[in-house]
């Protein structure tokens, strides 16, 4: 089991605060940094479907692609896939493990349930 991300509080705001404007829709992002520290968030447009996006996210390869880029240019490393639960609870979905392509992040996930942003990190 890998140690416990540390993530600043600058980049947790700016975390809930992107994903907040992506309410009622799901939002996505990437955060990366060295070891299991954080040092930037990264927004991704959410590209699920129109009416899906409310319940699920999809990022386009070429997002992804160049936020891995973005990444490595800093001399940063992936860390983990973050998305946001609008009404749900922060725990993975049946559809988050059923599509979760990414063994290497971490899966946090942002609830907005009680109107207070609450993250949890998950290893799938």
């Amino acid at each position: 089991m890998r140690a416990a991300l540390q993530v600043p509080e600058a980049v947790l705001q700016q975390t809930f605060a992107d994903l907040s404007r992506m309410l009622p829709e799901e939002g996505v992002g990437l955060w990366s940094g060295s070891g299991q520290e954080v040092r930037t968030w990264t927004f991704l447009p959410n590209a699920a479907g129109h009416g899906e996006r409310r319940v699920r996210f999809t990022v386009h390869p070429q997002d992804w692609i160049q936020a891995l880029v973005s990444s490595s240019e800093r001399g940063e490393a992936p860390l983990a896939l973050v998305h946001s639960h609008p009404t749900a609870p922060p725990v993975p979905s049946a559809h988050d493990r059923k599509h979760w392509y990414y063994p290497d992040l971490w899966c946090v996930i942002v609830s907005f349930a009680d109107g207070t942003p609450r993250w949890r990190a998950f290893q799938l």
